[in-house]
This record gives C-alpha cells, sequence and structure tokens, in this order.
C-alpha cells in the first residue's frame, strides 16, 4: 500500500488551522471562524443527530463570510452558551489535486459543559477541503457528519 503526504510544513499548517477552527467555534469567536474559510468558503451539517441526542441543529448549508459568521452567532452561541468543546482527533491530510490544495478527514468529541461536569453530547466526523492562499491554508470547504445517526 503507498500513501501520498504532503509536506510536513504544510501538514502543520493544515492541523493549526483544525485546532484554530475548535477555539473559533467553542469560544463564539464569529470572525475568528470566518477566516479560517476561503471569502466564498462553505461549511455544512449532512445530516441531523436525533433530538433525544441533544445534537447542534438540521442539516444545514452556508457559504461565505457572513453565513459563516451568522451560523456561530445565530446557532452554536445561543444553543452551547460557550460551554462546548470540540476536541480534534484523527487528523488526516492527504494531497488534493495540486501542491496548492488538499483532502482532509479529521472528527471531534464534543463535550458540553452547560450544566456543570461535563458530558459527551456527540462525536463529528469531518471531510475538508484545503487551499493554500497567500494568507496561508483556509477551508474552501468543511463538511460536517454527526454521530449517532
Amino acid at each position: 500500500m503507498t500513501f501520498a503526504f504532503v509536506a510536513p510544513a504544510d501538514e502543520l499548517q493544515i492541523r493549526n488551522l483544525i485546532a484554530r477552527y475548535a477555539y473559533a467555534i467553542d469560544g463564539g469567536e464569529k470572525e475568528a471562524f470566518a477566516s479560517l474559510f476561503l471569502e466564498d468558503g462553505a461549511w455544512s451539517r449532512e445530516n441531523p443527530p436525533p433530538a433525544t441526542q441533544d445534537g447542534s441543529g438540521p442539516a444545514q448549508a452556508v457559504r461565505g463570510r457572513a453565513g459563516l459568521m451568522a451560523l456561530i452567532e445565530t446557532a452554536t452561541i445561543p444553543r452551547w452558551r460557550l460551554k462546548a468543546r470540540h476536541q480534534m482527533t484523527d487528523v488526516l491530510v492527504e494531497p488534493g489535486a495540486d501542491e496548492n490544495s488538499a483532502k482532509v478527514l479529521y472528527r471531534a468529541l464534543v463535550t458540553d459543559w452547560r450544566e456543570g461536569p461535563g458530558r459527551v453530547a456527540m462525536s463529528v466526523n469531518y471531510t475538508a477541503a484545503c487551499v493554500r492562499t497567500d494568507a496561508g491554508w483556509k477551508f474552501a470547504t468543511v463538511s460536517a457528519r454527526v454521530l449517532p445517526e
């Protein structure tokens, strides 16, 4: 079996992008969150988790910086009250179509601290496409699939 790799410096920058995603979404930092994406970047939740699992909402898609900021402002902050934490794991960075693009798979274990002691709220499987820009690596797309289904 042969594996393809991106340059180590690029992989570190992409891993940093993922960490910034977690800090921004958990901190309700809408401008910081949106800045991680291309100007026309897109985020989508592919499936609505069951209501009994206290998931993060229905399937939805947003595009562009204004939509990404609205996602934080209208979905993340009111629902989680800045008391959720995304622990990003299992990051797999693979080359894209050229040296300026990458395909990324990663997971998040989301914990909920709204009612005192934390509990596992959900697990999320992410698929992302990243692009190298003059300002560094950015998300072109991020797709979230929430467990349990």
